[in-house]
């Protein structure tokens, strides 16, 4: 694990408490330090840390730590939207596939809000926007064909409590989050978003050391099949899972 990191310590979560008492950009300006210190740089330390493991498990994984593409963006897109405020509540790392869009692939992420940090996977669709996702292309025929072998890796990594899981459809045009796993054959393959992750609060212990950064890769290839189910659109997707299902 590379130096470079670091952990979240407590100014990394409270940041983001006084973000949102204070979100403009005069305050923001003031403690860009802050935010560049205990957000992005710990995010960056992070990254720099996993890159061998990630390596390893997917050679095509993007790690060139780009905002919008390894990074979300801190600055929120206020032309269409009713709430003004300029920033985000959160901060993510997001691993993907480079040869995809971040927003076409699905990835293992980790996240900081002011609550908690957050390490998991997801995968969502484009609502018909722009290039379909692997949630699409991937995952759904791949369902359909393969159901034994998901429902395996869903009692193997998902069923036994270690990870919140949740999941996304649009139904009356409005964007609805349901508890758990999908029920019935038809929520898998009609679902927009599903998210796995494991929540850490700030009391977490070892979340503000280095040694933080081996519990996150112990996290991405403990969920890693999960990802290769979803989301490798070649044969290598069964070697990705081998041993799992």
């Amino acid at each position: 694990m590379t130096d470079s990191f670091q952990g979240f310590g407590a100014e990394s979560f409270q940041f983001f408490r006084e973000l949102a008492r204070n979100n403009n950009k005069p305050w923001f300006d003031a403690h860009r330090d802050v935010y560049e210190e205990h957000v992005t740089g710990a995010f960056r330390g992070l990254l720099a840390a996993l890159e061998p493991a990630l390596m390893e498990l997917h050679p095509h994984f993007e790690t060139a730590g780009k905002t919008n593409g390894n990074f979300s963006r801190i600055n929120r897109d206020i032309r269409f939207s009713k709430d003004k405020s300029p920033y985000k509540s959160n901060y993510y790392l997001r691993v993907y596939d480079g040869r995809r869009l971040p927003k076409t692939d699905g990835c293992l992420y980790a996240g900081l809000s002011a609550d908690c940090l957050t390490v998991g996977f997801c995968t969502y669709g484009t609502w018909g926007r722009g290039p379909r996702s692997a949630l699409e292309t991937v995952f759904r025929p791949r369902f359909a064909k393969e159901r034994p072998i998901f429902d395996t890796l869903l009692q193997e990594i998902v069923s036994r409590g270690r990870y919140e899981t949740y999941w996304y459809r649009q139904e009356k045009r409005d964007w609805v989050q349901r508890p758990g796993l999908p029920r019935r054959e038809e929520d898998w393959v009609t679902l927009q978003g599903w998210v796995v992750r494991k929540a850490f609060d700030p009391a977490a212990k070892g979340l503000g050391t280095q040694a933080f950064a081996a519990k996150v890769e112990k996290l991405f290839r403990h969920l890693y099949p999960l990802y290769a189910f979803t989301s490798l659109a070649g044969p290598q997707w069964r070697k990705a899972i081998s041993g799992r299902a």
